[in-house]
């Protein structure tokens, strides 16, 4: 028998453990005790809620639907220079210079890649040395947004629109969707259809994620 199993048969049984050690309480002290034991329990198991003097029987009011959530995208920071101002509403052409690895000759090489930048206010020149992110899906081309302005190019800045934060770009993408929201909810209510209730709770899901439900959701 190997020595665990000894030393398990040796130690007393936790029913004989628990009844030896169990000592009981005076008739007084549980009479005294027993009220003040079996009201929390008492409130806990029965389902109707008794009001109190300052609490009103009468159920609070739903509060109106919110729109859905925005989603929030990653993002990477870059630097680069305007060679373009103009030609694109509300976005410039930036070239992004950095290098890039080459597995052949195993050598890092200088390489030029532009992009294309939202500018929501308009706030850039041609040759200005920008700060830009990704994360930013203005159109099917454009997913890059400028953050700020490290060097200025001719005109100052205290002379043109101030480059819109991250805070200010989502409160504006917020009452955008808001504004959105309500009037489908108007145009609904005007066809007769029903209210989307769970629209407001309705947070998006990618592919591979819906993919993943769709298949638990068979196996059960």
């Amino acid at each position: 028998m190997p020595p665990s199993h000894l030393l398990r048969a040796m130690q007393p049984v936790r029913s004989s453990v628990m009844r030896a050690t169990h000592t009981p309480f005076p008739t007084a002290y549980l009479d005294s005790v027993k009220p003040a034991l079996s009201t929390p329990f008492s409130r806990l198991n029965s389902t109707t809620a008794t009001p109190t003097e300052n609490q009103t029987t009468s159920a609070p009011p739903t509060p109106p639907a919110a729109p859905p959530s925005l989603r929030k995208y990653p993002y990477t920071l870059k630097t680069g220079t305007v060679v373009s101002v103009g030609r694109m509403d509300r976005t410039v052409r930036v070239a992004h210079r950095h290098t890039f690895w080459d597995n052949h000759i195993r050598k890092n090489y200088p390489k030029v890649t532009t992009y294309l930048v939202a500018d929501p206010k308009e706030s850039l020149r041609e040759g200005d040395v920008i700060e830009f992110s990704s994360g930013y899906p203005k159109s099917r081309n454009v997913h890059h947004v400028v953050e700020r302005i490290i060097a200025p190019f001719g005109q100052p800045i205290e002379d043109r629109p101030a480059v819109l934060t991250r805070e200010e770009r989502d409160a504006e993408r917020t009452e955008k969707r808001a504004a959105k929201w309500q009037r489908r909810e108007a145009r609904r209510a005007e066809n007769g259809e029903e209210q989307s209730e769970g629209s407001a709770q309705h947070e998006h899901v990618g592919r591979i994620r819906r993919l993943i439900h769709e298949r638990v959701s068979a196996q059960e």
